[in-house]
């Protein structure tokens, strides 16, 4: 093997924390993260995220390039690609590593969680028409007639959020143990909780976080001209990653946007609270978790 592999996965769920979460627990001494958060090796063939030259066809040698030569220290690789809960090709080879893997999955309220992906490739990409409102979105999801120039996340956003089959075929096939399931409210409102208990569980040092600074990473934002976000989207990918990029990163989304509008999606949110409900109780039973705060 040319490298490590991961003994640690966060596969779940888009825009529920992830982002954060992995560079919180990439700046732990004993954990060893991926060169970018989402190496998307597992992504399959009509993933919107596939890419020819790095997927799992390309051998588990291309895998381990992904991430950075431990230190004597180190007691757990990782990345976090949250589409993998949904993805077949992660599935099929994940839970059967050699390094038999933890996995990780945050969950949000199914209403905000399907909002966040709406604003995401609304405005930080441009997936989803510009001009489009929220209930469109729903509506159009609803009937199956939006294809959202192939991105699933969008496509699929109903389907995805019910999360409870999605979970249970995980945990066919990693087993109780080697799974854990938390939530975006426990994520937001105890951070240092959630992340000492993962180190407990990954069996890394948990005294790390008590005084750990806790940052916000990836929120979603509207362009102030959409024109100059057509060319970021263009310009960025072909960037390479690292200081400079950070600092272009930052002076961007200082000078092109602005927090996403809330408003006008109360309605909408409202009924699919209600229409997950029922799901949402049932995951709550299965996976003995508190989704009291999903109800509004």
């Amino acid at each position: 093997m040319a490298g490590p592999l991961p003994n640690f996965f966060i596969a779940g769920v888009p825009k529920a924390g992830t982002t954060a979460l992995f560079n919180w627990l990439a700046a732990h001494p004993q954990m060893n993260g991926a060169y970018e958060k989402e190496t998307c090796f597992f992504a399959d063939p009509d993933s919107h995220a596939y890419r020819a030259d790095f997927c799992v066809a390309q051998g588990l040698d291309t895998y381990s390039t992904a991430f950075p030569a431990p230190t004597l220290s180190t007691r757990v690789t990782f990345e976090a690609t949250p589409f993998y809960i949904y993805s077949r090709a992660a599935l099929e080879h994940i839970p059967g590593l050699e390094t038999c893997p933890k996995v990780l999955f945050i969950l949000r309220d199914p209403a905000d969680q399907i909002a966040s992906v709406f604003d995401y490739f609304q405005n930080n990409y441009s997936h989803i028409p510009a001009g489009l409102t929220f209930e469109a979105f729903v509506s159009a999801v609803h009937q199956g007639n939006g294809d959202f120039k192939g991105n699933e996340l969008a496509r699929n956003a109903l389907g995805y959020a019910d999360y409870l089959p999605w979970l249970m075929t995980w945990r066919e096939r990693v087993g109780e143990a080697r799974m854990m399931v938390r939530t975006f409210d426990q994520l937001r409102d105890n951070p240092r909780a959630i992340c000492k208990e993962i180190a407990g569980w990954l069996d890394v040092s948990e005294e790390f976080f008590d005084d750990f600074v806790f940052t916000k990473e990836n929120e979603s934002y509207r362009p102030r001209n959409r024109a100059l976000q057509t060319l970021n989207i263009a310009v960025r990918e072909r960037l390479p990653k690292g200081r400079v990029y950070d600092m272009a990163r930052r002076l961007y989304r200082k000078v092109n946007t602005r927090p996403v509008d809330r408003a006008g999606k109360a309605e909408t949110k409202a009924q699919l609270r209600a229409e997950f409900a029922a799901r949402n109780q049932l995951l709550a039973e299965t996976f003995d978790l508190d989704l009291t705060n999903w109800g509004g």
